[in-house]
């Protein structure tokens, strides 16, 4: 038989012991939720790097790109010389799996926040370059070394397949009576090949009050021109846009530059391992 003093402390461990449970379930919840939420989960090399162990192999790293994405060969010929197949992202890869994350995310946010205040002029913003319209194809076809006349010939080719998961977002957004707007770094003279290249990809053609580009001779970009950086661009663009009487729910980008700056409720951070754009 167990004594009172015995029991009492068999009791006291017990409690003790539950306590140390919920305190370890706790900071498991809290460091999963910081992992999730982190911005940046993939530290970048130092600037000035004193070892090349600071530095990621540039071969591996060209390696993993291609095993996220699923690399699929088409039998789509390149349209500078017609003498390569296009690549494309594969449907069970990693990058569509984590698309078909943000998509859920995203449209169950569009859906709760439609027709809240603002007399229903609600908006959503949407970059175009690994937003809405995937350019793996030409990283790959150019080694991931930008040119912008083979870029451009890739661009007025018309060739991206979609971004998966954004038309679905962006149609889910406009049943809702969201207007959709695109804000993408292109220049001007891509205007017709961007519209008509969205159109084909099941996004409805965005007219020219709804498709911004790369125009530095813009008015509400005077404080900055003709120099602005991207973030500048994109931030003044997103506040003309709410001058208009909009408020812009959500906006999307592959570039922590497509979302800095304010002027948006929310924003969705797009994987994109390609490239960076500051």
């Amino acid at each position: 038989m167990i004594d009172s003093t015995e029991g009492l402390r068999r009791s006291r461990l017990a409690r003790a012991s539950v306590l140390a449970l919920a305190v370890l379930a706790a900071v498991l919840v809290l460091t999963v939720a910081g992992a999730v939420a982190s911005s940046d989960a993939v530290p970048p090399p130092p600037a000035n790097p004193t070892s090349a162990d600071q530095i990621q192999n540039i071969d591996q790293v060209k390696t993993a790109i291609k095993a996220y994405y699923g690399d699929t060969v088409t039998s789509t010929p390149d349209p500078v010389a017609g003498t390569t197949m296009l690549h494309t992202y594969s449907p069970t890869s990693a990058y569509v799996s984590e698309m078909s994350q943000i998509e859920g995310i995203a449209t169950k946010y569009i859906d709760l926040h439609a027709f809240r205040g603002n007399g229903g002029r609600q908006a959503v913003v949407f970059d175009v370059d690994d937003t809405t319209l995937n350019t793996y194809s030409y990283e790959i076809y150019s080694n991931f070394v930008y040119n912008p006349t083979t870029n451009a010939t890739f661009v007025n080719a018309e060739v991206f397949p979609p971004v998966p998961g954004m038309p679905a977002v962006a149609s889910d957004a406009a049943k809702h009576g969201y207007a959709v707007f695109f804000v993408t770094g292109r220049p001007e003279s891509q205007r017709a090949a961007t519209a008509d290249n969205l159109a084909k990809d099941g996004y409805a053609k965005p007219d020219t009050d709804h498709l911004y580009l790369k125009d530095q001779t813009k008015p509400w970009l005077s404080s900055c021109a003709p120099s602005c950086t991207t973030t500048q661009y994109k931030s003044l663009t997103r506040q003309h846009i709410e001058s208009l009487g909009y408020d812009i729910v959500a906006n999307f980008g592959d570039q922590y530059s497509d979302l800095n700056g304010g002027f948006a409720d929310q924003t969705y951070k797009l994987p994109n391992p390609m490239y960076y754009l500051p």
